[in-house]
């Protein structure tokens, strides 16, 4: 089991339709797509780069609710990392570029195969370091401490309602259109590991 994030100012972060705009794995209206992070700052940085939102008094306009989702999958997700891609027929530049075509084209392919992975992890583009986890699938919200009844149970709670993005966050968001390549994928071309480094709390930093 494993606890992911997202961020959305609905009444659940969960889809039961399918996605009615186009994301990284999907095309609008392509079937169920559930965007979710691994790290509690992936929201936020995505929320971000979707919005083009890159100093301080733009990021800090925006109050969206976080909320935390228990995930525990029957079969392992699929691992589409850097070094993996082309096990898929993409370049690792896919999974972190502007084009968003090899990526929505490869979810497809998952979703027209009867026995496929129906779920998958993958880098986010938007905050190199860090990894998001996607679902193939509708699911609907139960309480957060119940326990699943149902495949399509998923338990979820509101983390943070007119919450904030954490202070510094924009300057380690990974923009598009950015004349600089993304630094996770610059140091697997090298042959190094990228870590993700969590912008510094300070009692400063906490004033909105």
């Amino acid at each position: 089991m494993v606890v992911t994030f997202r961020l959305v100012a609905y009444e659940t972060p969960l889809w039961s339709t399918p996605n009615f705009s186009g994301g990284r794995y999907n095309y609008p209206g392509d079937g169920w797509t559930q965007y979710l992070s691994l790290h509690p700052m992936t929201p936020w940085a995505e929320l971000l780069r979707n919005q083009d939102r890159r100093d301080r008094d733009r990021a800090l306009m925006l109050r969206p609710p976080l909320w935390a989702l228990k995930i525990d999958l029957e079969e392992d997700p699929l691992e589409l990392s850097f070094d993996r891609a082309d096990d898929f027929d993409l370049t690792a530049e896919d999974l972190v570029a502007d084009d968003h075509g090899p990526c929505r084209e490869f979810a497809q392919r998952l979703r027209e195969e009867s026995d496929g992975p129906r779920a998958f992890i993958a880098p986010s583009a938007a905050l190199p370091g860090t990894r998001n986890l996607v679902l193939l699938d509708p699911f609907a919200p139960v309480s957060f401490e119940m326990e699943p009844v149902a495949p399509e149970d998923l338990p979820i709670a509101m983390a943070a309602q007119d919450g904030r993005c954490p202070e510094g966050l924009w300057d380690l968001v990974h923009y598009r259109g950015s004349p600089n390549p993304h630094p996770a994928l610059v140091a697997w071309h090298d042959g190094d590991e990228f870590e993700f480094v969590e912008p510094e709390v300070t009692s400063a930093s906490l004033v909105a």
